[in-house]
């Protein structure tokens, strides 16, 4: 999930879809707590950011790709 969260940080639909999927992810471990932080990371900042990013080039992922 994070190879994923760093390829697609500046694509907003793709970063979107790539918090959806943590969502689902916590949802079946019962994580709530992590669930929320990424319903609000996928519908309130990852839009933005991803634009950011594309833009400017100021936004950087939170997870940085391995090797």
């Amino acid at each position: 999930m994070r190879e994923l969260h760093v390829r697609h940080h500046a694509n907003p639909r793709a970063h979107m879809a790539t918090h959806r999927a943590w969502m689902t992810v916590h949802r079946a471990r019962r994580h709530h707590g992590k669930l929320l932080v990424h319903a609000f990371a996928a519908f309130v900042v990852a839009g933005p950011a991803s634009l950011v990013q594309r833009y400017t080039g100021l936004v950087v992922p939170a997870f940085k790709a391995r090797g």
